[in-house]
């Protein structure tokens, strides 16, 4: 593998995070969590303070939990830009905030697709590829723009570079194994800036938060402490990320609205979505609704089990959009979103119940609402057009115990698919669909507030039988807030 010049300066240089304190900021993606912050308002989302805060520009002192006092350097503050000499806290005073963040996965694949693959899309395993990927978001404080109280626009663009999926095409899983290196769905155009989130969110009051806009599908439905997110942070691969049933058919980037009602024991929540994909459009929605719907919906409980912190969760999905009918033919596995075989019959209903939760086994005393514990994530679907009929994964994870000062997180994860009973003779011959399984584990270290570095490796039981053996996956994630 060659990696060019300009591709290690954009690796040094690189971007995204976003806000490094609780306020009211990042927008909700389909039902995402709301905690609520200093003043008790439940808000869109809540992003992790990093250990050692950025130094305060007049004082010099820092408000970090393992660094009370510190000189303001690259070493020690929260993004590896700064402050940009006080101008981005002006810009954020006046209601514009910019965060960031750039990925890099070097990932490599022993075992996996064995021969020619019957799909353009997928390719040969036993090799090792590179691939980046940035996020760029600008938050705009509607209430400082003349909109309503704690109302929020969030614009984010979003690109990747190198080769797209990363291994994630070669393995024969139907998971990808580099979620992440697979977003935003472009696979043929590396570099390529993409909206992929204009959406507003307006908390009507405590119990009542509405959104609507242009949004991505991830970081939404079915997500816990422990395992879920985009990819960049926690486990890499998709199916400790967002369960793979529900989320073969869903558009990356497409319109929706939908609301959140947080209560003091957890919270419910509902969204409509056009399925069409709009990853590759600005704004285009003259045919909005056209090609079907997709209705979501979710309710959450908090629990204390142990008198530590926990919760459980239930939703499901109904999508009304025409996807390919498994008795005549299967999309080619691992390729997200979920395509339509051209030239075959499709079915046009499509649902996907699930459940999961978590459990904290250990909270950290030292005032940081952290600690580790045990994740599960269930899920039962049609089993034709969706090719899976039903979905476990379970699994350990959180902030280290020997690097929480740090930030340092772990993660160790189990997963099984299992496959639809309905595939016909097509689909046999080309992929020999079966039941899958998974492992992975990783360690991320917090090297710096603004830079961790992920080493991760998984095992792979194939659902491609026939083009396929078991597949190694190892590799390492650099991100790094902007």
């Amino acid at each position: 593998m060659s990696i060019s010049k300009s591709t290690i300066r954009l690796w040094i240089a690189a971007s995204v995070l976003a806000v490094s304190v609780c306020d009211y900021s990042t927008p909700l993606s389909l039902g995402q969590e709301i905690p609520a912050c200093e003043n008790g308002i439940p808000i869109a989302d809540c992003v992790d303070i990093p250990i050692v805060a950025d130094c305060d520009s007049t004082s010099g002192s820092c408000d970090g939990f393992a660094n009370p006092t510190c000189s303001k350097n690259i070493w020690n503050r929260d993004t590896l830009t700064g402050d940009w000499g006080g101008r981005r806290t002006a810009l954020k005073e006046s209601g514009i905030t910019f965060a960031g963040r750039s990925t890099h996965f070097g990932f490599g694949v022993d075992g996996g697709v064995t021969t020619p693959p019957p799909v353009p899309a997928l390719g040969l395993g036993d090799t090792f590829k590179y691939t980046g990927r940035g996020e760029y978001d600008l938050l705009f404080d509607l209430e400082k723009f003349g909109g309503m109280p704690k109302g929020t626009l969030l614009v984010r663009a979003e690109h990747w570079y190198g080769e797209y999926g990363n291994v994630s095409l070669r393995t024969g899983a139907l998971p990808p194994a580099v979620f992440a290196a697979s977003t935003p769905v472009t696979a043929n155009d590396p570099g390529e800036l993409f909206l992929s989130n204009f959406v507003v969110t307006q908390p009507l009051s405590k119990e009542f938060v509405l959104y609507a806009g242009k949004i991505d599908v991830l970081g939404g439905l079915d997500q816990d402490d422990f395992a879920g997110g985009d990819g960049t942070t926690q486990f890499i691969n998709q199916a400790f990320v967002a369960n793979p049933a529900f989320l073969l058919g869903l558009p990356y980037s497409s319109f929706t609205a939908g609301m959140v009602l947080p209560r003091e024991w957890g919270r419910m929540s509902a969204f409509v979505l056009d399925p069409q994909d709009r990853t590759h459009d600005f704004f285009q929605i003259d045919d909005l609704f056209s090609q079907g719907v997709i209705v979501g919906a979710e309710i959450k409980l908090n629990t204390s089990l142990l008198e530590k912190k926990g919760e459980v969760h239930a939703g499901g999905l109904w999508k009304h959009k025409d996807l390919t009918d498994l008795r005549f033919n299967e999309p080619p596995p691992g390729v997200y979103p979920e395509p339509t075989v051209p030239g075959f019959p499709t079915l046009p209903n499509s649902y996907t119940l699930y459940c999961g939760g978590d459990q904290y086994l250990v909270e950290y005393a030292d005032g940081s609402n952290r600690g580790w514990g045990l994740f599960g994530r269930g899920s039962i679907s049609d089993g034709n057009p969706t090719p899976l009929r039903y979905f476990l994964s379970a699994g350990l994870g959180g902030y280290s115990p020997v690097g929480r000062q740090r930030g340092d997180k772990f993660g160790l994860g189990w997963y099984y698919v299992g496959a639809s009973n309905e595939f016909g003779p097509v689909p046999q011959a080309l992929f020999g669909p079966r039941d899958g399984t998974g492992v992975e584990s990783f360690y991320s270290f917090q090297v710096t507030p603004w830079c961790a570095v992920t080493p991760d490796v998984q095992y792979l039981k194939s659902e491609a039988s026939a083009i396929a053996d078991d597949a190694f996956v190892y590799g390492l994630r650099v991100n790094a807030t902007f």
